[in-house]
């Protein structure tokens, strides 16, 4: 396993991936008329290929006998799963079932929401245990987001659940996007600064979380058509948010790296 960390650290430098990802985005804008990542779903499964990418190399160096490290791990591999399977929601039911297309991006920018509220989650698990404090901020987290999870299934059930959400509703979750984004943003610097551990980490997380946010903004104007008035067709639309996602997930495989080369202490362990 640790040759396939070192492998997968040695073909996927911070060079590689900004090739790769710029021969991406010419592909996808070149290819088929620039319309057959979107059509065959490619740009979903690139996505997920990402997120496969960032746990094989969790998971290849996954030695740490550190309580802490490994309880943060454990929820970011969670919600990697997460935004994987959102990929795969999104281009299934658009494409395939037929779902309302606002009920479908609706969902998606809560997705993206829950991802940053992840972020808490695991961050939370960290201070918790650094700071001896108690499990009831933990518990208030895993309940907001539980409830979060409930409001992104029920318009998927019955799109009449849709009406009951005010005009406002998907500005709010762009509001709470932003909100916890930032708030997660200084909990990583913060994190950064009491254990060292996660300093490399954060250079690349923090870049990340920004792009996530985007990345929500893009999917939101996907669904209102926002960017057509610029002379931005909706395939070009969904072109925006996935190369913001796979400029984020790159970064993550990196910062996951770094975080799996920990220095002093944690070397020994």
């Amino acid at each position: 396993m640790k040759i396939l960390a070192s492998t997968i650290e040695k073909l996927f430098t911070p060079y590689v991936l900004i090739a790769l990802n710029v021969a991406i985005i010419l592909l996808a804008e070149f290819a088929g008329g620039g319309t057959f990542f979107a059509a065959t779903g490619l740009a979903y499964l690139i996505a997920v290929l990402f997120v496969g990418l960032i746990i094989v190399r969790i998971f290849s160096d996954y030695a740490f006998s550190d309580y802490i490290l490994k309880g943060f791990l454990k929820i970011q591999l969670t919600f990697l799963l997460f935004l994987g399977l959102v990929q795969f929601y999104e281009y299934f039911a658009l494409n395939i079932f037929s779902i309302r297309p606002d009920v479908v991006q609706l969902t998606v920018v809560a997705s993206y929401f829950m991802w940053i509220l992840s972020l808490f989650l695991a961050l939370g698990f960290v201070f918790r245990i650094y700071y001896k404090q108690s499990s009831i901020i933990m518990a208030t987290l895993w309940g907001l987001f539980l409830l979060c999870f409930a409001g992104l299934i029920a318009p998927n059930v019955s799109t009449t659940v849709v009406s009951w959400f005010p005009v406002w509703f998907p500005k709010l979750i762009l509001m709470g996007i932003v909100v916890s984004a930032t708030a997660g943003i200084f909990a990583v610097k913060k994190l950064s600064e009491i254990m060292p551990v996660f300093v490399e980490y954060s250079h690349y997380a923090i870049p990340a979380t920004i792009l996530l946010v985007l990345t929500g903004f893009s999917e939101y104007f996907e669904a209102t058509g926002g960017l057509q008035s610029f002379g931005i067709s909706a395939v070009q639309n969904v072109y925006i948010s996935h190369f913001l996602v796979y400029a984020a997930l790159s970064l993550l495989l990196i910062g996951f790296g770094k975080l799996k080369r920990p220095q002093g202490i944690y070397a020994d362990m």
